[in-house]
């Protein structure tokens, strides 16, 4: 899932998803300078639900928009049949 937060909540984000054990590589990280935001690609099943709960109980950061991921979504299906079929 690729989430776009305003650039100037960067650093809350980051350091508060760092306190709950999860760090984000740079990898995962695409400055947009000329429109003010950042993407973050999080495609880790338990750092999607990490920043998920970060973002839902911090309403200071803008969170501008979600996107789901091929593999992201992928992932989400894959589960969801296997709770099915067990």
């Amino acid at each position: 899932m690729i989430f776009k937060i305003n650039s100037g909540d960067k650093a809350a984000f980051l350091n508060r998803m760092e306190k709950q054990g999860e760090t984000v590589s740079s990898k995962q990280i695409k400055d947009i300078k000329l429109e003010d935001y950042f993407e973050v690609e999080i495609t880790n099943p338990e750092q999607l639900e990490i920043a998920k709960a970060i973002l839902k109980q911090s309403p200071k950061i803008n969170t501008l928009k979600e996107r789901l991921t091929k593999s992201t979504l992928k992932e989400m299906v894959r589960r969801e049949l296997y709770k099915i079929y067990s």
